[in-house]
């Protein structure tokens, strides 16, 4: 089950090395308590960290309304009505990471796609238990919304499970007849919260960032065992023509690759468009490195002519 794929990078190959020695072995040992989601906050955030990431301006906000706090930052200029932009819900399994954590991947996204992002920063478990973090992803697209942006100018990306959270979320604006956004990307997104699809994977792949343990412990934090036929966490059952388009990429050596392949091939059954982009050997996540691994720079670039593409198709219909 260890990686031999030789397709993959030199860099990447360093990479995914230190994983095998530091992330992955640590997690092993975490207790699922607020001792271990503490050790796991403090390791996700070095693992984002250490890319030294050339960070775009940052603009706080803070904003209380009738359904609650909107909590988050700006990355590049806050963009005036009519301006295209990104909607980013940041990963780490529902119990870590934050805006800042991600700050370095979204500044890669806003220089590359040209349009500021606005990435949430939502409540956390164990502090807060479903649903809390989908009311706070739904209530940010709402407040972009109530900001004068129009729907067809958000592109809603999001990282493991803010992947999950962006699959949810068009769950949720169906729901509420809300309009859906121009298209969502999301990187090794989580589908099934039961984790049974990563489970049958990871008996094919080693992977390099998480222990199925350790995933199942962190997210159960948030989801529990009783929810998980919430639409919300159920994103499967809301597969359908009326949801935006979707690339879904993943690294072909983690879990999460099975969870990426399923839900597209379920997109495209039920007559939408989601491209699955699955990378040779890659981890969870690899996107992060985009500044010293190739395959972190091809699969941006990929990201790249999505949304340019999505953007065309609109300004053809428009026409």
């Amino acid at each position: 089950m260890v990686n031999g794929d030789h397709s993959v990078s030199l860099p990447s190959r360093g990479a995914i090395l230190a994983l095998n020695a530091t992330l992955r072995p640590l997690g092993t040992l975490l207790p699922a308590n607020r001792l271990g989601v503490a050790a796991a906050r403090l390791g996700l955030a070095a693992s984002c960290q250490i890319w030294m990431d050339e960070k775009l301006p940052h603009h706080l906000v803070d904003e209380r309304g009738p359904r609650g706090r909107t909590a988050g930052e700006w990355v590049g200029e806050p963009p005036r009505p009519g301006t295209p932009l990104i909607y980013y819900l940041h990963g780490s399994g529902y119990v870590g990471c934050s805006p800042a954590t991600h700050r370095g991947l979204v500044s890669e996204l806003s220089r590359r796609l040209e349009r500021p992002a606005f990435t949430l920063r939502y409540r956390l478990a164990p502090e807060y238990r479903f649903p809390a973090a989908h009311v706070d992803a739904l209530n940010g697209y709402r407040w972009l919304l109530e900001q004068g942006h129009a729907a067809e100018d958000i592109v809603v990306m999001g990282d493991s499970a803010g992947g999950h959270m962006a699959l949810g979320l068009c769950g949720q604006l169906r729901a509420l007849k809300l309009p859906q956004p121009r298209g969502v990307v999301a990187f090794s997104p989580l589908v099934d919260a039961t984790w049974s699809l990563a489970a049958a994977r990871g008996e094919q792949v080693w992977d390099a960032f998480m222990s199925l343990g350790l995933a199942t412990k962190m997210t159960g934090l948030y989801t529990g065992t009783k929810h998980f036929d919430d639409p919300r966490l159920n994103v499967l059952g809301g597969v359908g023509p009326d949801l935006p388009p979707m690339l879904l990429q993943a690294g072909g050596s983690e879990m999460l690759s099975a969870d990426a392949e399923h839900y597209g091939r379920a997109q495209r059954a039920a007559g939408g468009r989601c491209e699955v982009q699955i990378s040779p050997g890659m981890f969870h996540v690899f996107q992060v490195g985009h500044r010293f691994l190739p395959e972190a720079k091809s699969a941006l670039t990929c990201v790249e002519r999505f949304v340019d593409d999505i953007a065309h198709g609109s300004a053809m219909r428009s026409a």
